[in-house]
């Protein structure tokens, strides 16, 4: 189960979401994966507390990730969501028992999801910023 649920409330879906119109809320949990990944990356050993914390606050970020697809149809990112969320879970277990190996293996097939969904579901736009695109 996931201890700290700072980022619980971050998918609280609008009613919808208008063309070209980037969701704040989608935005700021991107912008909060990228830190916890960062923190993971960087961590040497990539065990311990702090890469279970870490791994945990990914874990919050893809289970709201998986209603705020659903409600915009967008089944693959549904299933990708639900990845994360699984390889985030044994990440913090890993993490949790000093388990390196694992931690390899959670983060590789972790950072397998970002980039999925990232092809197929985020769109570069001018000056460094992005947009959700939809099927």
């Amino acid at each position: 189960m996931i201890k700290r649920t700072v980022f619980a409330c971050v998918f609280f879906a609008v009613a919808g979401v208008l063309a070209g119109q980037q969701d704040a809320d989608f935005t700021a949990a991107m912008k909060a994966s990228d830190k916890a990944m960062d923190v993971i990356r960087k961590a040497d050993p990539k065990t311990g507390k702090e890469v279970l914390d870490a791994a945990e606050r990914l874990g919050g970020i893809y289970e709201n990730m998986v209603p705020f697809w659903r409600q915009r149809n967008a089944a693959k990112a549904v299933r990708i969501s639900e990845e994360g969320k699984a390889a985030a879970a044994i990440l913090a277990s890993a993490a949790n028992s000093g388990n390196a190996e694992e931690v390899a293996g959670a983060l590789k097939q972790l950072d397998g999801t970002c980039r999925s969904c990232h092809e197929q579901y985020r769109e570069k736009l001018a000056e460094g910023k992005y947009r959700i695109k939809l099927p």
